[in-house]
């Protein structure tokens, strides 16, 4: 293993009923004035909104409202709550919650105690020095946002959506009710789903050697992800699948998967679904149910070995030589992905053909993407047209 240093300093509360205990945290830790931040109106029918304001409520701590968040979320939103925490003098961010909410949280904490705009940070102009804390309140489990240091926004004025790491952005609590999340879309499970999967497989396939222990925790996550996704289909109110699902997505982007790699992962697959989310809104895990089977077929012949393993610890393929074990992998993966209804080509996606030159150039912007192969805007451009 390499070295390194683990750090993940958020509090994770999880069980049914915890997000009354969110206030009781706020006091402990002398907040009294915060913004909640949430999307639609799925916070009231669940009826979190409610939990969590009454809570708030006995506690005395004064709250305003920042409603809206997009599933992709954007940076115009994100300067509105801005406003609202300075026009108040609020002192933390509760988000409600998936990682999109949660994502905004993060920038906006950072944003309240800066005086110029917030994309300065998402630009790489400026340094996010301070931040106000960030309490989550999930509700949709899938990004693992509201255990980790990262951030995703979208410029909808430039087109860019960028992630971000500040170890700031760490929540400062997390509060997970699996029961919350019975009435969680089908699709939004699925692409949640997806979402974690390839959050495992981006530091699985980043060509470290060894760590043998890494890959049996990576192989237990996705095997555990593959088989939960189809009972919470078939059963969306089961409270142990959605546990473990919870638990689950957690762990595929918390850190702990990364531990003694080189690197936090390859990651080459988000930075161009993100392409394809800035210019579309496309949903995620739809973006990666596409483009994550496309990179591993061009890459897998840097690694024959992780990719021929894969295969074998959790589709069971036991072909004969290691390049069709690798094939037989990527292509299970990718018949898993399409047996839960997700799009596996971009036109499925209803891209343009006639915009891949773009979009490759879009993703590859910053210079070369990955790390198992470093990608030019030639070789996504390659990735995409296999996808197409």
């Amino acid at each position: 293993m390499y070295d390194f240093t683990f750090y993940n300093p958020t509090r994770v509360i999880f069980g049914r009923g915890v997000f009354s205990q969110l206030a009781d945290e706020l006091a402990r830790d002398g907040v009294s004035r915060v913004l909640l931040l949430y999307g639609g109106s799925s916070v009231f029918k669940t009826g979190v909104y409610d939990q969590i304001t009454e809570a708030l409520r006995s506690r005395g701590v004064a709250y305003c409202e920042c409603p809206g968040v997009k599933a992709n979320p954007v940076v115009s939103k994100a300067r509105e709550a801005v406003d609202i925490i300075k026009s108040n003098g609020l002192e933390a961010v509760v988000a409600i919650g998936g990682g999109s909410v949660i994502d905004s949280a993060k920038g906006i904490a950072a944003a309240a105690l800066y005086d110029g705009d917030i994309w300065d940070f998402y630009a790489r102009k400026e340094k996010i020095e301070r931040a106000l804390p960030i309490y989550a309140a999930v509700t949709v489990s899938a990004t693992a946002s509201e255990a980790n240091y990262t951030s995703v926004m979208t410029n909808e004025e430039l087109g860019k959506k960028i992630g971000l790491h500040c170890e700031l952005f760490f929540p400062r609590v997390a509060f997970i009710d699996p029961a919350a999340q019975f009435t969680v879309p089908e699709r939004q499970t699925i692409s949640g789903g997806i979402d974690a999967i390839c959050h495992v497989l981006e530091t699985y396939f980043d060509g470290a050697k060894g760590l043998e222990i890494q890959k049996e925790y990576a192989e237990g996550l996705v095997r555990t992800l593959i088989r939960l996704i189809p009972i919470l289909r078939a059963h969306p109110d089961d409270y142990d699948a959605r546990a473990q699902f919870a638990w689950a997505a957690v762990g595929a982007l918390n850190g702990t998967t990364w531990a003694g790699h080189p690197g936090r992962g390859d990651f080459a697959s988000h930075v161009m679904g993100h392409a394809f989310s800035a210019k579309y809104d496309s949903v995620h895990g739809d973006t990666l149910a596409v483009l994550m089977p496309a990179w591993m077929r061009y890459v897998h012949d840097r690694d024959i070995k992780t990719f021929a393993r894969f295969a074998e610890r959790v589709f069971g393929a036991n072909a004969e030589s290691e390049e069709e074990r690798a094939n037989a992998g990527i292509n299970c993966l990718s018949e898993f992905f399409a047996s839960l209804g997700a799009p596996v080509t971009l036109r499925d996606l209803g891209v343009p053909e006639a915009d891949l030159p773009k979009l490759a150039e879009s993703a590859a912007a910053g210079g070369p993407i990955g790390t198992l192969v470093k990608l030019d805007a030639d070789a996504v451009l390659e990735i995409f047209k296999s996808a197409y």
